[in-house]
């Protein structure tokens, strides 16, 4: 099979956002950093650079049992480009009748 050539892959990993580091987030009045993150996936790593900032206000959402969104591109060397992060909150129960 030939292989379709394409401009970029778009990689979505969703995970518990307490599993996110906290110590690399500065206290506030201090300069913040670039945030590198790896995550691992069987045997495939991949890195990712968020912008400090982005990820420190991100983190500030944090709930029990928020998700984070990681989203990018997939680039060479398994890193992932253009990474931004979303927080979403967990779903309250339903209720059923």
């Amino acid at each position: 099979m030939n292989p379709i050539e394409v401009r970029s892959i778009k990689i979505t990993i969703p995970i518990q956002a307490d599993s996110l580091p906290t110590d690399c987030i500065p206290p506030d009045g201090k300069p913040v950093v670039p945030v590198p993150i790896s995550f691992k996936c069987g045997d495939i790593i991949m890195t990712a650079t968020l912008n400090g900032k982005s990820y420190k206000k991100a983190m500030k959402g944090v709930v029990p049992g928020a998700m984070a969104v990681i989203q990018g591109k997939l680039g060479p060397g398994n890193e992932i480009l253009e990474c931004g992060m979303a927080i979403q909150p967990p779903k309250p129960p339903t209720e059923t009748p």
